[in-house]
C-alpha cells in the first residue's frame, strides 16, 4: 500500500531562506534550521545536538585547507610574485620562434 511521506522536515529549508533574506548571521540560520529540521522530523533533541556536533567534528579541518593557501598565496604575493611573474612572461612573450 502506499505510505505518506512526512514533508515537514522541509520547513528547514524555508527557514534557511527567510534567515538568508533577513541577513541574519549564516551560521545561526544554519544551526537554527538543523534544529527545526530535527524537531519536525520528530528527533529527541539530544539526538540532533549529537548530529549537530558530529557534523561539526567531521568538517571542524575544512577552514584550514581552505584558508592555508589563501594565506601562502597571499605572503608569496607580498614577495614579489607579481613582479616576477611579469618579467618571466615579458621574457617568453620577447623569444621568437626559430
Amino acid at each position: 500500500m502506499e505510505q505518506a511521506v512526512n514533508l515537514w522536515p522541509l520547513i528547514g529549508i524555508a527557514a534557511i531562506v527567510v534567515g538568508f533574506v533577513l541577513r541574519f548571521n549564516p551560521v545561526l540560520v544554519v544551526i537554527a534550521a538543523g534544529i527545526i529540521t530535527g524537531l519536525a522530523a520528530l528527533m529527541p533533541l539530544d539526538v540532533i545536538l549529537e548530529k549537530l556536533g558530529e557534523g561539526f567534528l567531521n568538517t571542524r579541518n575544512l577552514p584550514l585547507i581552505l584558508l592555508l593557501p589563501l594565506a601562502v598565496i597571499g605572503l608569496l604575493e607580498r614577495h614579489g610574485l607579481k613582479e616576477r611573474a611579469q618579467a618571466w612572461i615579458a621574457k617568453i612573450k620577447s623569444a621568437t620562434a626559430g
